[in-house]
């Protein structure tokens, strides 16, 4: 299914989200700002959500004078601080360990989706008092699901012990060199073993073999043990934007 409405401007962009929309039963759209926004087209970006019921508002930056308006014009209410981390891969790494594999268009696998029905515990919408509690709870579980058997998805799985440990989630978008950490998750059985970081060198021996040097990763702010791995692993601070659920009915 493809976008029905957008919307787009110099310092903003929005549009349906048909994913989230068919998962959560509402209308869904997301708005990215990008830059301050103007009275002209915050009157623009209102009026566009007036043909939703749920809208992520993403402020890039957490730039101060967007949240002032945001604050003003709407009874959106903070969900998410969200920090945004990159890591340039410059070299090679060679990989022996033949219990980490990289898996495109993935059948579905079980033990895959048990590990993400108890892994996440930090969420914009585990925050969010006013969505269904049950689709809120299992959105990982579905993000993981949807992933399966698809070509433009990428698992890293990790085993130990003739068991799935862990995986992770990614994909890469070729145009701009770019490969996005989606999820990330190892079974509560294995954990303080060194499994998330197998995976991280096997995305990023992955990644370089086919060409791109460059890979990206999010996470809340509040989800300090994810903070502390990824600056463990190399990573480095690149944003951290504030994201707001705004609900127009």
């Amino acid at each position: 299914m493809k976008d029905l409405v957008k919307l787009n401007g110099e310092t903003f962009e929005a549009y349906q989200l048909d994913w989230d929309t068919k998962y959560f039963g509402v209308k869904c759209a997301k708005v990215i700002l990008k830059d301050s926004i103007s009275k002209v087209d915050q009157e623009k970006i209102l009026n566009f959500c007036k043909k939703f019921d749920f809208i992520t508002i993403i402020n890039l930056d957490n730039n101060k004078e967007n949240n002032i308006w945001i604050c003003k014009k709407t009874n959106a209410f903070l969900t998410d601080m969200n920090v945004q981390f990159i890591k340039h891969i410059n070299k090679q790494i060679y990989m022996s360990d033949e219990l980490v594999n990289v898996y495109n268009s993935l059948p579905r696998t079980e033990s895959i989706l048990s590990i993400s029905r108890k892994a996440f515990l930090y969420s914009r919408f585990f925050n969010d008092p006013y969505l269904p509690k049950d689709e809120a709870q299992n959105i990982y579980v579905h993000w993981t699901y949807c992933a399966f058997n698809k070509p433009d998805k990428y698992f890293v799985i990790a085993e130990k012990n003739n068991r799935v440990a862990g995986y992770l989630l990614f994909s890469i978008n070729m145009e701009q060199r770019l490969t996005t950490i989606e999820l990330i998750a190892v079974d509560k059985v294995f954990r303080g073993q060194n499994i998330g970081k197998r995976l991280i060198n096997k995305l990023e021996s992955f990644t370089y073999k086919n060409g791109i040097k460059l890979i990206k990763v999010g996470t809340q702010v509040d989800n300090v043990s994810a903070v502390r791995f990824y600056n463990a692993c190399g990573f480095k601070y690149l944003s951290c934007n504030s994201v707001y659920h705004y609900w127009s009915i």
